[in-house]
């Protein structure tokens, strides 16, 4: 059945999306920024007569092994394409183009004019740009400048922020050389300790139109050929393809990216904000391309020029599954799978047979021994547990993440204790972000239980009798409780809450974890004393502080105080481009940001899909189209005047389905033409609707009220 949100003009739609500037984007953190998941620019304006392409290509790093990320595999610097004006720059009308995936731009200097758009395609690693000046803007001119192939840890350093950490030890790189290749020219830049990665450009001369064309590409060594080869050839390809192709070839591609699924709020900053984070997610990252570390391919001077593993990567990626768009998830996935062996490594070598996890910073090669911070695979393993749920893979369950999961538990199994008291008990370590250590860390002992119970679900699931399935059922029957005070969870055994704490690692049982939940309202006092210490412990609260926040609130049937939250971080934190800055850029916060919007209009935790949980007051009008859920659903709802007139479910695993709403028990239940569908319709404790359905593989389901037929 067709209904209203099948109808959606996507083109309008996002037109009213896009971001506009009405003159020059001043830095990094207001420029335009686009990327196909490897290859991207961010592209402002310092001076007042050039705009700048800052290029950045994600795994261009320095090859120093047997030493930390941030001493030896850092990201590279990779360099600016420069359009210098004849004239001073007096008038900037931009656009970043979300549903074409490109920025336009009209500049008007004292000399003339210059018109253009760019996009870096979306397969293709080519950045391209198309322009046409005029009058004394003819003569402007396009130029390279290259990065300096430094650890941008030892640029930041010298600083007068940055100061405050140990300066790395400087690696030397040979200079940049400047090669030609017929029209295309190329900076070649060789690696101290091995590998090379090159830049190639090249500008068409003017055609019939005035317009001509600038193509950049960059290339990095591999096993099949060169950077310099790599990128020559994508530029001479690209060249050869002409812009018009190249144009219809990337459109084509995001528009199938975007009808996925759908959003729309009375918010409409919210609406936009959400939407920008789409378009980032899949320009900063591919399910065949590198992971997103703090950046994606959008570089900066940062210290931070590697991967976080103790919550960045994980708020990174929390967006992706009920926005159905869980290819972009395999990009993580893939780098656990393809790195197992560097992940048992991290262990000491008497826990290698059986373990596996990864310290705090890692590159791409997860190459990170584990030291006193010891829960950050058990959290990653979290997002994969996510991957498979919201798809019901079962392959991927059985031969990807079951064996990883177990090592990661495994890790842990071996520094388990018991007390004197009968129960097991964890050693010192630190719970992230926080000054002090602690034993029996809340972080620690709340991964270790969802760790220990999910082994077990899987378990079940595949129909495996693992000789450790006694062994996990007696950690969980015998493990510590989390320690508790008068302010609540506390950051482990001994160690209170005392100073601000930006990061929620003493919080994870209620989330992400739903360990302990606000169903459970034995634990609702606790989880709101918890809460409220926390978030009003001003000081060391950053822009994270505030979306999880707003995910928590939303997590307890709270809207209002979650979009209170919410608005805090647009407010206080977010950049005018939506990026964000912790000294350095850190690109999972404003995504996180997503997942909180989510966390408002749908959540499936604990095999239950609540649609509207935690809409605040002043959103009464809500669509959602096609979001996905926990046991593979696409869920599909309507709301007017702070009513809500119909939600759709679709099953793609015909897993079992419970479905919690505040349509009334009167409601209608109508399947598709194909399917009969049984059910049962309950009341819940908090006085919503709780449907059990009977929802075959491939079957959809209509909920509605009785004057609110979906239908047209």
């Amino acid at each position: 059945m067709e209904t209203a949100t099948d109808r959606i003009d996507w083109k309008s739609f996002l037109e009213c999306q896009d971001l506009h500037w009405n003159h020059k984007p001043g830095s990094w953190n207001e420029g335009a920024f686009i990327g196909n998941g490897l290859l991207g620019a961010i592209i402002y304006s310092e001076l007042e007569d050039e705009m700048v392409w800052h290029v950045g290509r994600t795994d261009v790093t320095q090859q120093v092994n047997d030493v930390d990320a941030i001493e030896g595999n850092y990201r590279i610097p990779i360099g600016k394409l420069v359009l210098k004006t004849k004239g001073r720059i007096t008038d900037c009308q931009m656009r970043l183009d979300l549903w074409n995936a490109e920025v336009t731009c009209t500049m008007k200097t004292t000399l003339g004019n210059i018109e253009w758009c760019s996009f870096t395609h979306s397969e293709l690693l080519v950045t391209v740009i198309e322009c046409r000046n005029t009058d004394g803007e003819q003569e402007a001119t396009w130029t390279w400048v290259p990065g300096k192939a430094e650890n941008p840890r030892v640029t930041f350093h010298s600083m007068p922020e940055g100061g405050y950490y140990p300066c790395p030890k400087r690696v030397t790189n040979p200079e940049v050389r400047w090669e030609r290749d017929g029209d295309i020219q190329i900076t070649a830049q060789e690696l101290a300790d091995g590998g090379k990665y090159a830049t190639a450009w090249m500008e068409t001369s003017v055609n019939e139109d005035g317009f001509k064309s600038v193509f950049l590409s960059v290339g990095r060594d591999s096993l099949h050929q060169t950077g310099k080869q790599e990128c020559t050839e994508v530029v001479s390809s690209a060249a050869a393809l002409g812009i018009a192709h190249l144009r219809e070839t990337h459109r084509v591609w995001w528009h199938t990216y975007y009808p996925a699924s759908f959003i729309s709020l009375p918010d409409t900053e919210l609406t936009k904000f959400y939407w920008i984070q789409m378009y980032k997610l899949a320009s900063g990252t591919r399910a065949d391309r590198p992971m997103l570390d703090l950046m994606g391919p959008w570089m900066d001077l940062t210290p931070w020029p590697a991967i976080w593993w103790n919550l960045n990567v994980q708020l990174t990626y929390s967006p992706i599954y009920t926005a159905n768009r869980m290819e972009l998830g395999e990009s993580l996935c893939r780098t656990l799978d393809e790195q197992l062996e560097n992940l048992i490594r991290n262990v000491p070598k008497t826990y290698q047979h059986d373990s596996a996890a990864i310290g705090r910073v890692s590159s791409y090669d997860c190459v990170s021994p584990v030291s006193d911070e010891r829960g950050n695979l058990l959290w990653a393993c979290h997002n994969y547990w996510l991957q498979y749920r919201y798809s019901m893979d079962e392959e991927m369950l059985r031969n990807r993440l079951y064996a990883l999961l177990r090592r990661a538990v495994g890790y842990y199994l071996h520094l388990l204790k018991l007390g004197k008291d009968g129960r097991y008990h964890l050693p010192l370590s630190v719970s992230p972000e926080y000054h002090l250590l602690a034993e029996d860390t809340h972080y620690d002992l709340s991964l270790l239980r969802w760790g220990c119970k999910t082994l077990i679900t899987a378990c079940h699931r595949l129909g495996l009798n693992d000789e450790l399935l006694p062994r996990w059922n007696e950690v969980l029957n015998n493990l510590a409780d989390y320690p508790v005070d008068q302010t609540g969870y506390m950051i482990g055994k001994d160690v209170p809450l005392l100073t601000s704490h930006r990061h929620a690692s003493h919080l994870m049982a209620f989330y992400p974890l739903y360990e302990v939940n606000w169903e459970q309202k034995e634990s609702r006092e606790l989880i709101e004393r918890s809460l409220n210490h926390w978030i009003h412990f001003e000081g060391a609260l950053r822009g994270y502080s505030f979306t999880i926040a707003s995910a928590m609130y939303a997590s307890m049937g709270r809207g209002n105080e979650a979009l209170q939250y919410l608005k805090q971080f647009i407010r206080e934190h977010v950049q005018p481009n939506t990026m964000y800055r912790e000294t350095g850029p850190c690109i999972e916060t404003p995504l996180s940001a997503a997942t909180s919007i989510h966390q408002m209009l749908l959540q499936s935790w604990g095999n239950c899909i609540r649609v509207f949980p935690a809409l605040p007051e002043e959103w009464g009008d809500v669509v959602i189209q096609n979001l996905r859920t926990e046991g593979a659903f696409l869920v599909s709802a309507v709301r007017k005047g702070g009513i809500t007139q119909w939600i759709r479910v679709e099953s793609l695993a015909g897993e079992p389905c419970r479905v919690q709403c505040d349509l009334p028990l009167s409601l209608c239940v109508e399947g598709d033409s194909l399917n009969s569908v049984s059910y049962t319709i309950l009341q819940s404790q908090d006085g919503n609707t709780r449907i059990e359905l009977d929802l075959p593989k491939g079957g959809s389901v209509y909920l509605f009220s009785e004057n609110n037929h979906p239908l047209p």
